[in-house]
């Protein structure tokens, strides 16, 4: 067998296992769906149309305060540990995970105590310790799984930490489902945080392990901190992470403030059910975010161009799914929740109109950020929100729900344009579905630190 021949054959192989890992990523996130849409549905029954409403806004601004709360480090760590593991630079691998414990330990203090001084001037003192609490710890739990997964894997990271987290909420409201009694808001909160801290402890442990098997002279080695790019590299990462996370929660809160919190909840059972399609989205970030980093450093651009195709094939398989699913279905999803949210089916398929654009970017996002332009997608990410938010103020007032469904649409199909057309230009990598209709188009314009990992200078 010659080497060429032997070369192709593997990676055909390649190709085969890449798609089989994103048929468990997929098949995973999909159990993550079906676990959260059992718990808003079993919420909206249990707590009715007002208090579910008020718990939508409340689990909306914790989700939205835990990404502000990591300071970025989920995705420095990710970048560090490939950047850093390939070099075997134990000094600095090391500094890095000491600099991200610190810079998260910090800003959730901060953090928890603004959340708390707010929440507490408009809730009970008991419920907002315990949506506190969640906040705080779910942030934690960002930073650990988004570690465990490019360190270790998806499932005992994404799959451990979604499932606990969803678990002991979902018990508790078919406890209280079954026995006709009321849920407490509180408590439902405090179910979140014992499921978050659980996730938390196993994420820690099993990353504990995976260093002492690596890395075993780690413990003894003296740190190193890049501190002329750290901090500003986590800046960047800090708030493009937290102002897409806005773009996930800030909508909630603010048609809950322009409306009513009944209003609300029924926006945000909306979006969830449109977000079906970031099972495509997530499970292809969740996917790209552990290989792609680790291709691009070592420089094998023939294995991610193959890799980037499995993922487009697989992303456009699913977006053509989700629209049957929501074109001829959406009318017996959304009275599975509420009858009264069944008048919603229009809005529904405009709004998935949007986060299907999202969806066919495919991985652009990540390829910008763990590949030292994080700088672009922020800039992006801004955009988007501005543009959403605008929108919302505009058109809510005259058209209801349908305005804030339409600004939020427009809004993720510009994010989808500007991601796709930016990581092409910047990195020469095209990770959207329009890759399978115009070619993988040009070579990787890959930095010199492309096959040494040292990444943007910020």
């Amino acid at each position: 067998m010659t080497a060429a021949t032997a070369f192709f054959r593997e990676l055909a192989a390649s190709r085969i296992g890449a798609l089989v890992d994103i048929g468990g990523v997929l098949a995973l996130k999909a159990g993550a769906v079906v676990l959260a849409l059992t718990l808003f549905t079993l919420a909206a029954w249990v707590l009715g149309a007002h208090d579910f409403g008020t718990f939508s806004m409340l689990f909306s601004a914790a989700g939205l305060v835990s990404v502000f709360a990591t300071s970025g480090q989920q995705v420095l760590l990710m970048r560090s540990w490939n950047e850093y593991a390939a070099q075997e630079d134990l000094p600095r691998l090391k500094g890095a995970l000491m600099f991200a414990a610190a810079g998260y330990a910090g800003a959730a203090l901060i953090g928890s105590v603004l959340f708390y001084a707010v929440l507490s001037a408009i809730v009970p003192a008991v419920l907002a310790v315990a949506v506190t609490l969640y906040m705080a710890l779910y942030g934690l739990q960002l930073v650990t799984m988004h570690l465990v997964r490019t360190a270790i894997g998806i499932g005992v990271g994404d799959g451990i930490g979604n499932t606990l987290t969803l678990a002991p909420p979902i018990l508790y409201l078919l406890f209280c489902h079954l026995t006709g009694s009321g849920g407490d808001l509180a408590t439902l909160f405090v179910m979140f945080s014992a499921g978050t801290g659980a996730a938390v402890a196993i994420h820690l442990g099993a990353i504990a392990l995976k260093i002492r098997r690596l890395f075993p002279g780690l413990a003894g080695t003296v740190p190193r901190f890049d501190l002329a790019a750290w901090p500003m590299r986590s800046l960047k990462l800090w708030i493009s992470n937290g102002l897409e996370a806005s773009n996930q929660y800030v909508d909630v809160l603010i048609v809950g403030l322009l409306m009513t919190p009944s209003v609300a909840g029924a926006y945000f059972i909306i979006t969830r059910l449109a977000n079906m399609f970031a099972v495509a989205a997530d499970g292809m970030y969740m996917f790209s975010s552990r290989h792609i980093p680790a291709l691009y450093y070592r420089a094998e651009f023939e294995r991610l161009e193959l890799l980037l195709d499995s993922i487009a094939k697989a992303t456009f398989a699913l977006i053509a799914a989700g629209i049957v699913v929501v074109v001829f279905g959406g009318h017996w999803m959304l009275l599975i929740f509420s009858e009264a949210y069944v008048s919603y089916h229009a809005v529904l398929i405009l709004l998935c109109i949007g986060t299907a654009a999202v969806a066919a970017a495919g991985p652009s996002a990540p390829v910008l950020m763990l590949t030292g332009h994080e700088s672009r997608s922020l800039m992006i990410t801004v955009a988007t929100l501005s543009m959403r938010v605008i929108g919302f103020f505009v058109l809510i007032p005259l058209f209801q729900v349908t305005g804030a469904v339409a600004a939020t649409a427009f809004s993720f199909v510009f994010m989808a344009i500007a991601l796709r057309h930016s990581a092409k230009r910047l990195t020469g990598i095209d990770g959207s579905i329009a890759r399978l209709v115009f070619g993988r188009g040009a070579r990787q314009a890959a930095p010199e630190s492309a096959g040494r990992g040292s990444g943007e200078r910020a």
